[in-house]
């Protein structure tokens, strides 16, 4: 299956069984970085680099399968995919680029050049990714990962405590934007750095960003980590810069030439069943009138569309699913020759099984304007109001608590909308407006507008973030799992399916099986095991 094509120096996604990669010249150092005949560092940075972008299974299989499940922002989610084979590959894919990110480490050690600033974009990413992927799993080998290449005695290594992999990354975060040098003679990353470009600025905001996520993560379980670290970065804005304004943080196709991103458009495509679910219906419209004249969320006509009848139609959350685990509903929301709808016969031109409203075909189909994100300005809003409401590493300031709340708001409805405008020409027919008392007019609304009380008050920050983590259900499902407290209709008893984490493959237990073994402590290798920061 095609899944995304690089045709620039973003080189190499690493679950070749799911997407297909091609390069043009770039620069003389990547004239092949397919198969360059010699490394260098700017070029397997890169390399690395690149093993952030979710592969097509883990989008397709794991977050529209199973997060969206769990999450409810969308209708008609169910398991899809065998989750042995989801897991086997997200975890190969994880140590194939933990092997460059070791090389790199050790190029670094041996260099005879100034390779701080480099050092610290290495450590940011490998954090990052790191903290990212162990959520998935739980414990799994880190410390001692990575490095075959070093010795024997780092084929079969032990499993890190999730705990300690969570430790060992944000304090790797913090070292990271401390070591940062304005020396003119450091060594530059040159186009190795497609992200960021050199500038290492954002590079720090992008470390304390994460840093600030993750820290509050573990604050119900490791409150005083947590509040070390959130103290830290809120305590010093200038040393510790968050991203603001426009800065959200993510593959940007419009910013590395040559990019396109086709993983959201198969994966949307061939799980069409999803859908527009009640659960974001409630939030999105004050009642189920289905021309759409409930609506009172702006966003909402970015996501989603009217279904074949042209109306406003959400599909109960918890409607059962077919005997092979598709979604019984919803077929057909984006049938061959519809394309992004240019016309509006091809607007029309929905089956009879699409049922409720899809996700907006102008977003679902998109490969070149919309971004995949890493983080956005609107969950540091959120997580601000969170901190400030609750008083985590700071004193309680009800006041900036609201602030940040309104402000996560504005910057989650105006990301969506400037999406719309930066692919104004080719959103060809009911390209969504946002007028110019919009947000205010929803800001003021009974049900939007911040309450006095402290618990209801943070209700609603997570029922934001929420909304506002739209098209990112894994960081929506850390946010559930974390609070047990986001929207969610509980009215079956699956809704929690005891679903916590992805089983370790099963060449585990044979390549590394006393350290496989180890980690299990006797339990099965299951889902049902919670992380150690799960409520």
């Amino acid at each position: 299956m095609k899944m995304i094509k690089i045709y620039s120096i973003l080189l190499i996604l690493l679950s070749v069984s799911f997407m297909q990669s091609c390069t043009e010249d770039f620069e003389e150092m990547n004239k092949d970085p397919l198969n360059p005949t010699e490394g260098s560092i700017p070029t397997v940075f890169n390399k690395y680099v690149s093993s952030l972008l979710y592969a097509g299974a883990e989008i397709s299989g794991f977050h529209n399968g199973y997060y969206y499940y769990m999450t409810q922002q969308l209708g008609n989610a169910a398991p899809r995919y065998v989750l042995a084979n989801l897991s086997n590959q997200m975890w190969t894919d994880y140590y194939k680029a933990l092997k460059n990110a070791r090389w790199l480490e050790n190029e670094l050690d041996n260099s005879t050049l100034k390779v701080d600033n480099v050092r610290a974009c290495l450590n940011i990413l490998i954090a990052f990714e790191t903290l990212r992927t162990s959520d998935y799993y739980g414990d799994m080998p880190f410390s001692k990962a990575g490095k075959g290449s070093q010795g024997s005695e780092y084929f079969r290594v032990e499993y890190d405590k999730h705990e300690d992999i969570y430790k060992t990354c944000l304090d790797m975060l913090k070292n990271a934007v401390e070591s940062f040098s304005s020396d003119p003679d450091q060594m530059s990353l040159g186009g190795g750095d497609i992200l960021f470009s050199g500038d290492y600025e954002m590079w720090k905001k992008f470390a304390n960003s994460i840093r600030l996520r993750y820290a509050l993560q573990i604050s119900g379980v490791d409150n005083a980590q947590a509040t070390t670290h959130i103290g830290n970065i809120l305590g010093d804005a200038a040393k510790y810069p968050l991203i603001s304004g426009d800065e959200d943080l993510g593959f940007w196709p419009t910013r590395v030439p040559g990019l396109t991103i086709e993983t959201r458009n198969w994966s949307l495509n061939q799980d069409s069943p999803l859908c527009l679910g009640t659960t974001m219906w409630s939030w999105m419209s004050e009642n189920d009138n289905v021309d759409g004249s409930g609506i009172i969320d702006p966003r909402c006509k970015v996501f989603f569309e009217t279904n074949n009848d042209g109306e406003w139609k959400a599909q109960k959350q918890l409607d059962p699913v077919d005997s092979q685990g598709r979604g019984a509903y919803n077929g057909g929301a984006y049938p061959s020759g519809r394309s992004e709808a240019a016309t509006l016969q091809e607007w029309e031109n929905k089956t009879e099984g699409c049922k409720f409203s899809p996700v907006n075909i102008y977003y679902a189909n998109d490969k070149e304007f919309f971004p995949e994100l890493f983080i956005s300005v609107a969950e540091i809003n959120f997580i601000k109001a969170e901190i400030y409401n609750r008083g985590i590493g700071v004193t309680k300031n009800a006041a900036t608590a609201k602030s940040e709340y309104e402000a996560g708001i504005r910057s989650s409805i105006n990301y969506w909308y400037n999406l719309v405008e930066l692919k104004a020409s080719k959103w060809y027919l009911f390209k969504p407006e946002l007028g110019e008392d919009d947000i205010d007019d929803y800001l003021a609304l009974p049900v939007v507008a911040y309450k006095t009380n402290e618990s209801e008050a943070l209700e609603q920050i997570y029922a934001q973030e929420w909304i506002a983590l739209f098209r990112e259900p894994a960081v929506a499902y850390n946010l559930y799992r974390r609070t047990e407290a986001t929207p969610h209709d509980r009215s079956s008893s699956s809704h929690e399916n005891n679903f916590y984490r992805l089983p370790y493959p099963e060449e585990e237990k044979n390549f590394n099986a006393d350290n496989f073994n180890a980690a299990l402590n006797g339990r099965s290798n299951t889902v049902d095991h919670k992380l150690f920061w799960h409520k």
